[in-house]
């Protein structure tokens, strides 16, 4: 899906886009990946799946039973948003330092954090 059309969907990604944006800088991960790939999402939530197009279990669509991976969580919590990475977050969602500017920020020791 294009930004575009993510944006037209996904009203939650689109909303919080500048909080989304610097949470991946803050932890080198790709904001261009994470709207790229398999979202499900609900009011106050976004989960970023692992996206397989090209493999033989995409060609099986829902006659497949085993769901997605999970990349990344995005929670909306009393206003804030709460972001879980899993072990595969930066496999999948990582900056390529060799196409993509660097990341800043050191990465902090948390893997669940919050912003204000």
């Amino acid at each position: 899906m294009r930004y575009e059309e993510v944006i037209k969907y996904c009203k939650f990604i689109e909303s919080h886009e500048a909080e989304i944006r610097r949470y991946c800088a803050e932890n080198n991960l790709s904001f261009s990946k994470l709207i790229s790939s398999g979202l499900s999402w609900g009011a106050e939530d976004v989960f970023v799946l692992y996206d397989e197009p090209n493999s033989e279990r995409a060609k099986l669509g829902l006659l497949d039973d085993v769901p997605a991976s999970i990349l990344l969580e995005i929670y909306l919590e009393n206003g804030k948003l709460r972001f879980v990475q899993t072990d595969i977050t930066h496999k999948y969602l990582g900056v390529d330092r060799k196409t993509e500017k660097p990341a800043v920020a050191k990465r902090p020791a948390s893997r669940e954090l919050a912003f204000a």
